[in-house]
């Protein structure tokens, strides 16, 4: 059988690219430098339909994406949770020009004779560019109020940061055998471990160092936050939220997820290596080797 490998989409490899000025830290040399950073930015999906003559307008998801093939990324979305049946139950899917963030409002038009009940989707969806969906239901939804947080001055070493990840190799036990999980891990500020936890979701993961820490109240505002993956908004929306005010991973961060850092003022450092790191915002706070 033959397969037909499809054009990739162009207008994604131009508008889905942020650039950040970091701190890139290595073993004798830190350098201050632009990074090329993934695009994160929420989509909403509005849903037409009824009659011809009496159209209806529903607002149903919103999730956070890479900008371009949006239209694609909507119908694929309604097919997949079963709200349509077929590709035909769409008559076209276009910007709404009408919204405040038009590039970032897509209405969906349904067949005019598609039974569509939106009583069924009242909890609506808020999606995430990497996990599942919850109740969250338009644009406004993701102008939260985060905690006041503890704003005590923190500091952590160059040595600290780069003594993390080989710590954790003796506790993750599933991820030997399985090489299959995510971790979140919590630190102290001199590096001591406090907590592993693993899961095959990385935003599982993270929920379960939260979800130990508030039965142990543990005060989160004064520990480094680990995580083994790459770091989208939620991530740290869900950090944020708890009060966590340094966050180490090994992957890259969205634009959104920096945006939200600086913020918020949280030191982000991502793709932490053996002898390198960079540092995305609060660089004030790192106490690097002279």
């Amino acid at each position: 059988m033959d397969f037909k490998i499809l054009p990739r989409d162009t207008k994604m490899s131009t508008v889905g690219i942020a650039t950040s000025e970091i701190l890139k830290v290595k073993k004798g040399k830190n350098d201050l430098t632009n990074d090329l950073l993934v695009k994160e930015e929420p989509l909403e999906i509005r849903i037409g339909y009824g009659g011809e003559t009496k159209r209806l307008e529903f607002s149903l998801a919103v999730t956070m994406r890479t900008p371009g093939a949006d239209e694609e990324l909507a119908r694929g979305f309604l097919l997949s949770e079963g709200i349509i049946k077929s590709p035909t139950d769409i008559l076209s899917a276009k910007y709404c020009m009408q919204a405040k963030q038009p590039e970032n409002t897509l209405k969906v038009e349904l067949k005019n004779d598609l039974a569509f009940d939106p009583d069924k989707f009242k909890r609506n969806f808020y999606s995430t560019s990497s996990c599942g969906v919850c109740g969250k239901a338009a644009l406004e939804a993701l102008n939260y109020e985060i905690p006041q947080s503890n704003r005590t001055p923190l500091s952590v070493s160059q040595d600290v940061i780069h003594s993390l990840t080989n710590k954790l190799t003796a506790h993750q036990n599933t991820f030997k055998y399985t090489g299959g999980l995510h971790a979140a891990a919590l630190f102290d500020l001199e590096g001591n471990l406090l907590m592993l936890r693993e899961d095959i979701g990385r935003h599982n993961a993270l929920d379960k160092i939260i979800g130990v820490s508030t039965l142990n109240q543990i005060d989160l505002s004064d520990k480094i936050l680990w995580l083994s993956g790459r770091l989208g908004f939620e991530m740290i929306q869900k950090s944020a939220m708890v009060g966590i005010r340094i966050i180490v991973a090994l992957g890259a961060p969205s634009s959104l997820a920096v945006d939200l850092c600086l913020q918020q003022n949280i030191t982000l450092i991502g793709f932490l290596k053996k002898d390198t790191f960079n540092i995305y915002s609060g660089k004030e706070n790192v106490i690097l080797n002279s």
